[in-house]
């Protein structure tokens, strides 16, 4: 079988990052498989056209205590250079992350690929050759 194959970079805290865009705007997402919802940063909503799905509710995540996140209506999503098609994410503030990342050295990221998109795509990620199939 022969997959469609987009670049990754390994950031200085071991983390997976891909160029993306979304509704035509440049990302970079992180790759998460523990996380079980593709999100965007919530102040990046209006940058990247998402219109928001529903009222906002409580999303846990690996810090303490839960953060308000609203679902969005599906974008056009594209990695590297290949159209992935329509995805729906959940706005989140991921300020705290974009500090970690920031204090170790690594670049902010505007929102992360999440379990829903590895499930929905069936993707892989090739570690050896840095690249994501799918």
């Amino acid at each position: 079988m022969e997959y469609l194959k987009v670049a990754l970079k390994v950031t200085k805290t071991k983390h997976l990052l891909c160029a993306a865009r979304i509704n035509g705007k440049k990302a970079i997402l992180l790759l998460d498989t523990g996380a079980s919802n593709s999100c965007v940063d919530s102040a990046l909503q209006e940058y990247f056209s998402l219109k928001t799905k529903g009222d906002p509710f409580d999303a846990a995540g690996a810090n303490s205590g839960k953060m308000k996140a609203t679902l969005t209506h599906r974008g056009t999503l594209i990695l590297g250079r290949h159209q992935v098609g329509k995805h729906a994410f959940v706005l989140l503030d991921l300020s705290h992350i974009n500090q970690t990342l920031e204090s170790q050295g690594a670049k902010k990221i505007d929102g992360i690929l999440g379990a829903d998109f590895f499930i929905q795509t069936q993707a892989l990620i090739d570690y050896k050759t840095r690249k994501l199939c799918l």
